[in-house]
């Protein structure tokens, strides 16, 4: 569903965790594979919009998983202050963490819709 405002927020994240791949710490393999990892979720996530549950569940997933790399990235920006200069492309996962948490809260609106649907429908099949 293209037109949904959470599919706008996970494709932002994942326009955002690709441009990754281009930074300063995609000479680093472990955080390649990382940025990898979260952008296959992603994608999967996007794509996965008729089972709800299955993308409220990837959409934690991702986030903690971007939260480990950006505590990841962070450290060793403090270990490296004088080597690495401080590029724009470290605060990314932060971003994109704040953006799939906005898309959590769409999936959950969205899930709230159906069910409210569901139990007019029950109720009113009973009469």
């Amino acid at each position: 569903m293209i037109q949904r405002i959470q599919t706008l927020y996970l494709a932002i994240a994942l326009g955002l965790m690709t441009s990754l791949f281009f930074g300063i710490y995609a000479t680093y393999t472990p955080f390649l594979i990382l940025t990898a990892a979260v952008c296959a979720l992603l994608v999967l996530t996007i794509f996965l919009f008729k089972a709800r549950k299955i993308q409220i569940r990837l959409c934690i997933y991702t986030s903690l998983i971007l939260l480990g790399l950006q505590i990841w990235i962070g450290a060793v920006y403090i270990k490296n202050t004088g080597d690495i200069p401080f590029p724009v492309t470290t605060v990314f996962p932060l971003v994109s963490i704040i953006l799939i948490i906005l898309a959590l809260r769409a999936i959950g609106s969205d899930e709230a819709l159906v069910q409210s649907y569901n139990r007019l429908r029950s109720k009113k099949g009973k009469k």
